[in-house]
């Protein structure tokens, strides 16, 4: 019986954390982007889409932009930015993200560090010259929240 009582209290504690959070975001606008720090070999392919973030009020991370890779190529486990403090994930994350590489999926993995890892299907590297992060996105929170 105890662990009955427990388990509805952990989940009374989230409901109410959810409620919380969409009344604050019913009442705030969204946070304004800001420009996600490159690391690496990589750069802003076109100024009209530079390589953006915000954390909005759901506990959810957005991106948004291009990431660009001058070297033409990208490569399996290549850090390639860093989030500022104050938007790092609670517990590892993946995103997949868009590309001109042929045939082979990427993702970045987002560390609870703020580490953002270039991750290519199968290892190695792939020939790509961007990522696309527009639609990427990733909860905060841990996975009990």
């Amino acid at each position: 019986m105890p662990d009955t009582i427990a388990t509805l209290a952990r989940r009374l504690a989230r409901l109410e954390r959810r409620v919380t959070n969409l009344e604050r975001a019913r009442r705030a606008p969204y946070p304004p982007w800001r420009d996600l720090p490159l690391t690496g070999d990589t750069a802003v392919p076109d100024s009209a889409q530079p390589p953006q973030m915000r954390a909005n009020l759901w506990d959810t991370l957005e991106f948004s932009g291009r990431i660009g890779l001058p070297s033409g190529r990208a490569v399996d486990e290549a850090v390639v930015a860093l989030l500022p403090d104050g938007y790092w994930p609670a517990v590892p994350r993946t995103v997949p993200v868009a590309s001109d590489a042929n045939r082979r999926e990427l993702h970045l993995d987002i560390s609870p560090e703020g580490r953002m890892t270039l991750r290519v299907q199968d290892g190695g590297s792939v020939k790509a010259t961007w990522l696309s992060l527009d639609s990427a996105s990733c909860r905060i929170d841990g996975d009990d929240g």
